[in-house]
């Protein structure tokens, strides 16, 4: 019989509408309806989560830095530094978990310069793409030391993993999931593309107009629905005005579960512009509905989802042109975008909670 743990998860924020938060929350309720007992711990000033958590779940507000602020000086930010990873030490002592969960590099720097692992097990869980965090020479160095040190480091998919292996770091891979799929799948019958996603430049959101003003040249009665929001919001917009495309182009505002689920169900294809990725729930989640997806091959994420010609299209990174004539082949298709959707909707069933929670059980 498996052993029921006593689990912590340490996050930088909940209150977000992001696909990091929404991974943190999804991990944090499976293992609760497993049996665990389940405390996320946010090193921020607020315990509010956008998303949903299990009514078991506890969460602590701990507002600790480590020393990555733009306020004080190079001196206070040091003193900030090992009074937090003292600070931090004492949580963990007082909670005595059997497993503490860090989703963030600096929480897991500081988890092993605290000396954590008398207590707990340490796990880091690396939920974005190694080079999409940049790091000072000093976080560098600590990040090199440290990192081997973990019990171990659980990657998103196996180009990860090996980034990892070379630091010498004890690894293992474990996809992402969605809590549910739908019964059924959508029609793909509406003249309507879907993105979801922050506006900002690793997204490619930029990218966007490039690729819009080629497709409705062709397809004026379709549109392109982006769900979202971000610091490109203003430039998208300028964008979009500029090249006459105010009525091909809709922006919402991000939206929670139950909104987001009836949108997916509406598309009829999805888009990810993406200069990095990690492992995009996004692309599980449009999938689940049955939508093909079409996606930028960026170094890691959608090439472990989507199967290349089968259920949804992969395009060279970046390549605007390539992107637009990828979207226009399934608009210009229905047979070809339907059969996608379908094994869609199929394919994407190996992402389920039950096995990807078997690989945590072992693992545990």
């Amino acid at each position: 019989m498996e052993k029921k743990k006593h689990i912590v998860i340490l996050c930088s924020r909940l209150d977000l509408p992001g696909g990091t938060e929404r991974a943190i929350c999804n991990f944090a309720n499976l293992f609760s309806t497993k049996g665990h007992l389940v405390q996320v711990i946010v090193l921020d000033n607020t315990a509010n989560s956008f998303y949903p958590l299990e009514k078991k779940i506890t969460v602590i507000a701990k507002p600790l830095h480590f020393g990555i602020t733009k306020t004080g000086n190079m001196v206070s930010r040091k003193y900030a530094f090992y009074r937090h990873i003292g600070k931090l030490k004492s949580i963990i002592k007082k909670i005595q978990p059997d497993i503490v969960i860090s989703t963030d590099y600096p929480f897991s720097v500081a988890a092993v310069l605290g000396g954590l692992k008398k207590f707990s097990r340490l796990v880091s869980w690396e939920p974005h793409h190694f080079y999409w965090l940049k790091k000072n020479r000093f976080w560098s160095y600590l990040f090199n030391k440290t990192y081997p040190k973990l019990d171990i480091v659980v990657c998103l998919n196996e180009t990860e993993k090996k980034i990892f292996e070379q630091l010498g770091c004890r690894t293992i891979v474990i996809p992402g999931f969605i809590p549910d799929f739908p019964d059924e799948q959508a029609t793909l019958n509406s003249k309507e593309m879907l993105t979801v996603g922050w506006f900002i430049e690793r997204k490619g959101i930029d990218l966007v107009p490039l690729i819009a003003k080629l497709i409705f040249q062709k397809h004026p009665d379709w549109k392109w629905k982006l769900v979202g929001k971000g610091e490109g919001l203003t430039q998208l917009t300028k964008a979009i005005i500029e090249n006459g495309l105010e009525n091909n182009m809709v922006i919402v505002p991000p939206v929670g579960h139950r909104e987001l689920e009836e949108i997916y169900s509406h598309a009829s294809l999805y888009i990810m512009t993406s200069r990095f990725e990690g492992f995009p729930a996004v692309l599980i989640e449009s999938m689940a509905h049955g939508v093909p997806c079409i996606s930028f091959d960026c170094p890691t994420g959608p090439s472990d989802i989507i199967r290349h010609g089968i259920d949804g299209i992969l395009v060279k990174k970046e390549n605007t042109v390539a992107m637009a004539e990828a979207i226009n082949s399934l608009i210009e298709d229905n047979n070809k975008r339907k059969t996608m959707g379908r094994l869609a909707f199929q394919n994407i069933r190996r992402f389920s909670p039950e096995s990807v929670y078997e690989l945590w059980a072992r693992l545990f």
